[in-house]
C-alpha cells in the first residue's frame, strides 16, 4: 500500500470513525461524527471528508444511506500512524507475570503455555509457533532402570528438547547386551544430528550387533521412534472454543483449525510478516480473509517463534498490542532461563 498523506481534518475523521466503530461495531454517520470531533465542522463538510476517505480506500459504506466503517487499509493507517502508543496495563502485566511464574514445563512446551495465558487474558484464540534449529544433535541418550524388567529411554538434544519412552525389556536381554547398546549409543548415536538418524542408519547399527541384533532391536527401534517424535517446528492453537466465537460459524472455524494444523502455511506467514497487525486479505489465505492477526516474535539463545491472537478487525488494538508484545518479551526470557537450567 502506497503511503497516504492525510490532512489534519481527514486524520481526525478517520481516527474518530475507527475508535467509534471498534467500540460499537456500527457504521458511523456525519451527525454522530460531529459529537466525536472537537471543534467539528458542519455535517455537510464531514460528509465530504468521509466521501473522499471512501475514494481513498480508507472507509467504506456497508449499506446505502448508512454511515461509514473503516476498511482494513483504514485500520492499518490508523494503527501505524494515528493510534497513540500505550504501555501494558499494570494489572495485565501482573497477570502475565504470575501465570508465567507457575510454568514448570520443558523449554519447548513453554510457548503453548504462553498461548493459553494470552488466550485467557484476551479471550481470543492464540497461535503459538516454535521453530528449532536444524543443526540439533543428540546430547544425551540414557537407559534408566524403572523396575526389574522396565526401563526408560531418555533422549536430550543439544537445544534442550527432551523425550522419554518407557517400555519392558524382553527376557532375552542380558546385562552384557545392555552394555553393548550403551556403548553403541555413546559412540554411534550421541553427537549425531537428528536428521542423520534415519531408519537405514539405525538398521546398520542393529546389523553390527551380530548375534545380539534380535534381542536389541526393540531398543534401537525405540531410539528411532523417539527421534522422530522431535519436530523442528510446532504450532499450537489455544482457545479453540473462542475461535468459534470469532468466526461466527463452525465451518469457518474448522477451516482455520485445519490451516493451523497444517503448520507450514502458518509458519510461512509469520516468517514473512515477522509481527504486528496482519489483516486477512494480506495473509494470502482464504481461511483468514475475514480475520485479523496480531503477532509478535520471540527468541531465545536456541529457539525462535511467534505468538499471535486471532480476532475480528474490531479489536481494541491500543490494549491488545502491548499485551502481545509483553507476552512475547516474557516468553523470550522464560524460555532462555529454562534452557539454561537444562544445561546446568
Amino acid at each position: 500500500m502506497t503511503k497516504i498523506e492525510l490532512t489534519p481534518r481527514k486524520q481526525a475523521v478517520l481516527k474518530a470513525i475507527v475508535k467509534a466503530y471498534i467500540e460499537t461495531g456500527e457504521p458511523i454517520g456525519s451527525k454522530i461524527l460531529t459529537s466525536l470531533i472537537e471543534n467539528a465542522p458542519s455535517s455537510a463538510t464531514l460528509r465530504n471528508e468521509m466521501s473522499e476517505l471512501v475514494s481513498m480506500g480508507l472507509l467504506e459504506q456497508p449499506h446505502t444511506s448508512a454511515g461509514r466503517i473503516p476498511t482494513s487499509d483504514g485500520l492499518k493507517l490508523y494503527i501505524n500512524d494515528l493510534m497513540p502508543k500505550t504501555e501494558i496495563l499494570a494489572e495485565h502485566k501482573e497477570y502475565i507475570d504470575g501465570r508465567f511464574d507457575a510454568i514448570t514445563e520443558m523449554p519447548e512446551k513453554i510457548p503453548a503455555r504462553a498461548g493459553e495465558i494470552l488466550s485467557d487474558l484476551t479471550h481470543l484464540p492464540v497461535i503459538a509457533c516454535l521453530l528449532t534449529p536444524d543443526t540439533a544433535v543428540i546430547k544425551k541418550l540414557e537407559l534408566m532402570n524403572i523396575s526389574r524388567n522396565t526401563v526408560m529411554l531418555l533422549l536430550v538434544t543439544s537445544d534442550s528438547r527432551t523425550r522419554n519412552r518407557i517400555f519392558r525389556l524382553g527376557d532375552g536381554l542380558t546385562e552384557q547386551m545392555l552394555e553393548r547398546f550403551k556403548e553403541i549409543a555413546a559412540t554411534k548415536i550421541k553427537g549425531k544430528p537428528l536428521e542423520s538418524l534415519t531408519i537405514g542408519y539405525m538398521q546398520s547399527l542393529v546389523a553390527s550387533m551380530g548375534i545380539d541384533a534380535f534381542g536389541l532391536m526393540p531398543l534401537f527401534t525405540a531410539v528411532f521412534e523417539t527421534v522422530n517424535e522431535i519436530d523442528n517446528m510446532t504450532v499450537d492453537l489455544s482457545g479453540v472454543s473462542r475461535l468459534y466465537n470469532v468466526c461466527g460459524n463452525e465451518e469457518s472455524a474448522k477451516r482455520i483449525i485445519s490451516l493451523v494444523e497444517s503448520r507450514d502455511p502458518i509458519i510461512s506467514l509469520f516468517e514473512r510478516v515477522g509481527g504486528g497487525v496482519v489483516f486477512g486479505k494480506d495473509t494470502g489465505y482464504s481461511e483468514l480473509q475475514r480475520d485479523t492477526l496480531i503477532a509478535a516474535p520471540f527468541t531465545s539463545n536456541k529457539y525462535k517463534g511467534y505468538i499471535a491472537v486471532i480476532g475480528p478487525n474490531r479489536l481494541s488494538y491500543e490494549q491488545i498490542i502491548p499485551i502481545i508484545e509483553y507476552t512475547a518479551e516474557k516468553l523470550s526470557k522464560v524460555i532462555t532461563a529454562a534452557q539454561k537450567d537444562m544445561e546446568d
